[in-house]
């Protein structure tokens, strides 16, 4: 290989760093480094190089800076009520609660059970205040072990509500309760609703728990309650006596166990969720970005879940999958409003 051919295919490589849209710039400042390098001979070769690459990644992120910020969150936020709502419904009744026989139930999980479905039906009328205040009753009952109002301490010495499958479950939701507040506020003041569209929103947001009902609830037949009472044996004797058996009504609550598949359910559709998103971002960009929030909200419980105490680097994977979707959804959202301005004043240029 030549020494012209050499430089011009490092430099050309090099260039490869600036975004498409600022690829006449990177040519530019190819064309300079060559006549640099031209000039100096091949020791200048590596020093040009990388201030070609490192100008490309500069502008590069410059570029995404602006595109994030311009994205179109909002809409984002608004298309997530009704998933997050059903998704924290579903989990707090059967993600990993291994007994439900606690009654009467306190106001804990009057607040997370009632919260939950309120959310659900708050998603389907598109009622942004019942969304708002049913999202900040889960977070604040979510929330209420790490303040010293908790039932029970889970799995190593954690506060929560019942001991978890390997999670907090109360930490798990706190973001995503935190979210579906912020998402309710997206939400148009005044939305167009039908009763259709209400009844259609509401059989997808409970049909998840349903499910779950379905396939995971266990139905045996309850036992007999056996108890044993023991008998003091009389004054001034050492004789024990055996203790008189008896039997009760069968136990009206069946045990629940941890349920291993509903988790798996939740992560494989949290994976179809942000492979459709990712190739629907050049025509839905606000999909791809309310899918890159949740990845970020559940990152760290997912991570734990998975890796227990080696979190870190493994939290790296949600959150670059979120950041990839947030960087093209940002890109393809700009790309469509700057197209929209030239489509729209073709007409107008034609008469």
């Amino acid at each position: 290989m030549t020494r012209r051919r050499l430089t011009d295919a490092v430099t050309a490589l090099a260039a490869q760093t600036f975004p498409p849209s600022r690829r006449t710039d990177g040519r530019v400042v190819r064309d300079c480094a060559r006549d640099a390098i031209d000039a100096a001979g091949l020791r200048a070769m590596t020093r040009e190089t990388l201030s070609v690459a490192f100008a490309g990644l500069r502008v590069r992120y410059g570029v995404s800076v602006h595109d994030v910020r311009r994205a179109p969150w909002r809409r984002a936020l608004a298309v997530l009520p009704l998933p997050l709502a059903a998704a924290l419904l579903c989990v707090w009744t059967f993600g990993f609660v291994p007994r439900y026989d606690h009654w009467p139930v306190g106001e804990g999980w009057v607040m997370l059970l009632g919260g939950s479905l309120l959310a659900v039906v708050g998603a389907a009328l598109e009622a942004r205040w019942l969304i708002f205040v049913s999202a900040l009753a889960v977070l604040a009952a979510a929330g209420a072990p790490y303040v010293g109002r908790g039932t029970e301490a889970a799995l190593n010495d954690t506060a929560s509500f019942f001991p978890a499958s390997g999670v907090d479950l109360g930490a798990a939701s706190l973001l995503p309760a935190l979210l579906l507040a912020g998402s309710a506020l997206a939400l148009p003041r005044r939305p167009q609703r039908s009763a259709r569209r209400v009844a259609d929103r509401l059989v997808l947001g409970l049909l998840p728990t349903g499910l779950a009902l379905f396939h995971l609830l266990p139905r045996p037949t309850p036992e007999q309650t056996m108890i044993f009472t023991h008998e003091a044996p009389p004054e001034g004797s050492r004789t024990i006596t055996d203790p008189t058996v008896s039997f009760g009504a069968p136990y009206p609550f069946p045990e629940l166990q941890e349920s291993g598949a509903l988790l798996g359910v939740l992560g494989i559709a949290l994976v179809v969720a942000a492979v459709l998103s990712w190739r629907a971002a050049a025509r839905r960009p606000e999909a791809a970005l309310a899918t890159a929030l949740v990845l970020v909200s559940v990152a760290h419980p997912v991570a734990w879940k998975l890796h227990g105490y080696a979190v870190w680097p493994h939290i790296l994977v949600p959150l670059g999958a979120a950041t990839a979707l947030t960087l093209r959804a940002a890109h393809a959202a700009h790309r469509s409003s700057s197209a929209t301005p030239a489509s729209s004043s073709e007409p107008a240029a034609s008469r």
